[in-house]
């Protein structure tokens, strides 16, 4: 493959975890109204624990930077709570 190819490939992969990114997004807010219903926090620290575990031990199964994808998860977490927390009312997000 050439620079150009791998830019491209690159680019349509990029393209596909922003869209990833969006659905997870999108179900975090699901998660917020059923929360709600359940009279639930928006946070649940062992819940978030449990995700970024799976997610680094995922990563060293597949043999990439776990400390890569840890701050990776860390922060889709974070944005996963945000997004709750503004579903819930408790925020300034849709």
């Amino acid at each position: 493959m050439t620079i150009d190819e791998i830019r491209e490939e690159i680019a349509t992969i990029d393209a596909g975890i922003v869209d990833l990114i969006k659905r997870r997004q999108s179900l975090a807010g699901m998660m917020a109204h059923e929360k709600v219903k359940a009279g639930r926090p928006p946070v649940d620290p062992a819940q978030r624990e449990q995700v970024i575990s799976r997610a680094v031990d995922r990563a060293v199964e597949a043999g990439i930077d776990p400390t890569g994808v840890r701050e990776i998860f860390n922060r889709l977490v974070v944005m996963s709570e945000d997004k709750q927390r503004g579903c819930m009312g408790d925020g300034n997000l849709p």
